[in-house]
């Protein structure tokens, strides 16, 4: 089981690299360890919240590809959406899911447009705030 956790976060890892970096503002991003990921992903309990979370970089990486061939088309395209590295994740629960209720109409697309959707519009970046 120690080799398995290990190979996980070590692709975690070498995942993480892969993903493109911009300096242009400061951006929340989790502050949980890959360690705390491993150890949800190799517990039967934990496993539900391991899919969550890696179904969730996915559909970001995803969504990220989409959003990148939009902006290609508009150069003057802000970045889809700017939260401050002091925003907790029940504030940006809360955004999602008051846009969920204002938008009942869109929850048939797939959850993760939906939620960047809301993201977009509850975190506007740039001139736009």
């Amino acid at each position: 089981m120690k080799t398995s956790t290990g190979i996980f976060l070590a692709a975690c890892a070498l995942g993480v690299g892969l993903l493109p970096r911009s300096d242009a503002h400061a951006q929340r991003v989790s502050r949980m360890p890959a360690s705390q990921l491993g150890t949800l992903c190799t517990r039967a309990s934990g496993t539900g919240l391991c899919d969550s979370y890696i179904s969730g970089v996915a559909d970001a990486a995803a969504l990220a590809h989409l959003f990148e061939r939009n902006a290609e088309k508009d150069q003057h395209d802000v970045a889809a959406f700017c939260i401050a590295p002091a925003t907790n994740l029940s504030d940006m629960r809360g955004k999602v899911v008051d846009w969920m209720k204002a938008h009942r109409d869109q929850l048939s697309r797939p959850a993760g447009e939906a939620v960047f959707t809301a993201l977009h519009e509850a975190y506007p970046c740039g001139d736009h705030k």
